[in-house]
């Protein structure tokens, strides 16, 4: 058959009837894909996740940008960063990846003789201590605190901790309101990633420099001490934070916990936080000078998943991580969007490094034993 305008005009509308029928039967997603080639096939993995990070992997956005470019799903099982890489009955489950809150927690996997293939820090949380508005301001007029633009430093934090040691009253630190001994609260440090931080902390404060197995042995009695005066540990940073305001100034009157934790608060509960806010006594972050950071490393146990790590520093996932859940970058650095909070630093310049893995085995070993 001669190829005329007619027949040409009949096969082009022919050719666009199938390609409409395509979309419509493929859909815009599957377009997408065939187009941009980020179609892959769908992998779902399992793994253990500390508590600070479930709502961020719950997000939706988070979920779509996971399954549309990568091809994964995640199955996230709350776990404590220390309990998900020591804890024989959550290893021996075979877990395919781990996602602790320090990097600490990879050099102990690795002791643990867990089958590490990879791993890489995705975010970075300072920890920070959670206060309330008459506490912080007896706090600055004993001298404890100092303003800086925007931000709250404890730059006494030693000697403050040296408060709860030599068991000072409330009253001593100008804090009339509030009953009996200082007292600073934080998660098990056997268990969780924040209490096994603040630990660090402390063990560093004490030992003037980043602590070493010798300084342990020197000042193990006094980071004892101050974890003994807590009382009931919880196991999770999201329970522990979620105590903090539900108890408030009266039950937590200092807890040590993430930064990031008061960004997603306030971002997830903007009428509440109005409230809170404006009230006579409202939360109040202070920095610690110095502090130390938590690094989450996203640790791959098995081949499947190996892309996962990529997939989590993906700029947008990044992004996200800033502006919705007050994670900062691998780096530290915060994001080009997100919240806009009172007290919140936007460079934590004053940190101190973690201490190794050996030095917080005989730490950790040293608040296990009895006193």
């Amino acid at each position: 058959m001669a190829l005329n305008r007619r027949n040409l005009g009949i096969g082009l509308l022919a050719s666009g009837i199938a390609g409409t029928t395509g979309v419509a039967l493929v859909g815009p997603r599957r377009i997408e894909g065939l187009i941009t080639g980020t179609n892959p096939d769908q992998v779902a993995l399992w793994g253990f996740i500390g508590g600070e990070k479930l709502d961020f992997v719950k997000n939706p956005k988070v979920r779509d940008l996971l399954s549309r470019r990568y091809g994964l799903t995640l199955d996230a099982r709350r776990a404590g960063s220390v309990e998900m890489v020591s804890d024989a009955a959550l290893t021996r489950q075979e877990p395919q990846w781990l996602w602790p809150a320090s990097s600490v927690m990879a050099q102990l996997a690795r002791r643990n003789a867990l089958p590490v293939r990879r791993d890489d820090v995705v975010f970075n949380s300072p920890l920070v201590i959670y206060s309330w508005s008459p506490v912080a301001e007896a706090l600055e007029k004993a001298g404890y605190v100092e303003r800086r633009e925007n931000a709250f430093y404890i730059v006494k934090m030693a000697e403050l901790m040296e408060a709860i040691v030599k068991r000072l009253s409330w009253k001593d630190l100008g804090v009339p309101d509030l009953y009996g001994r200082v007292i600073v609260t934080t998660t098990d440090p056997l268990k969780s990633n924040s209490g096994f931080s603040f630990a660090a902390l402390l063990a560093n404060l004490f030992s003037g420099d980043v602590a070493s197995p010798e300084s342990v042995v020197r000042d193990g009695d006094k980071i004892a001490t101050i974890f003994e005066r807590m009382g009931y540990k919880e196991a999770s940073s999201g329970t522990h934070w979620n105590s903090y305001l539900t108890e408030g100034m009266g039950g937590k009157p200092l807890i040590a916990a993430y930064e990031s934790q008061l960004v997603e608060f306030i971002l997830a509960n903007p009428e509440r936080w109005s409230a809170l806010k404006s009230a006579r006594i409202r939360p109040v972050m202070l920095y610690p000078a110095p502090t130390v950071t938590s690094s989450h490393p996203i640790i791959s146990l098995a081949a499947a998943a190996d892309p996962l790590v990529a997939a989590l520093t993906d700029p947008d996932l990044q992004e996200l991580a800033w502006s919705e859940h007050g994670f900062r970058g691998k780096l530290g650095s915060v994001g080009r969007g997100g919240p806009s909070v009172e007290g919140l630093s936007q460079t934590v310049s004053s940190l101190v490094p973690m201490p190794d893995a050996a030095t917080m085995l005989a730490l950790m070993q040293r608040l296990r034993a009895p006193s």
